[in-house]
């Protein structure tokens, strides 16, 4: 069985869903159908990536260093969980077509999940 570094999720994988969100948000007002599934696709991307990181951190003890302090590395976990759960509410306002709602959690999901993705590369490659 071929083994994936979890840090290879963490850059491919979420990185791809961080491509698809922004693509979900460009094509918003014109084309509704890729929108939900660009959406969906980074929903995706990003809970594969999220279960294979905690399979093989807590699971299989692969070691993921970081160089920084350990109070940093848990505000970096404490924000994507937050972002985690912030994806799922989109998802299931933008399912539920509670549109007010889904644009007001876009406005704090696309910046907070831009900055976990960017400070998970700072702290766990550095």
């Amino acid at each position: 069985m071929v083994s994936l570094h979890p840090y290879t999720a963490l850059v491919w994988g979420m990185g791809i869903s961080l491509l698809l969100f922004y693509g979900a948000y460009a094509v918003r007002k014109t084309n509704n159908r890729l929108h939900r599934l660009l959406a969906v696709l980074g929903v995706v991307f990003n809970l594969l990536s999220s279960v294979y990181l905690i399979y093989a951190v807590r699971l299989r003890g692969v070691e993921m260093p970081a160089n920084y302090a350990f109070w940093v590395v848990t505000a970096h976990r404490t924000f994507a969980t937050l972002m985690a759960l912030v994806m799922i509410a989109m998802l299931i306002t933008g399912i539920r077509r509670r549109r007010q709602l889904h644009i007001a959690l876009h406005r704090i999901f696309l910046p907070g999940y831009t900055l976990t993705y960017l400070s998970g590369l700072v702290i766990f490659h550095s």
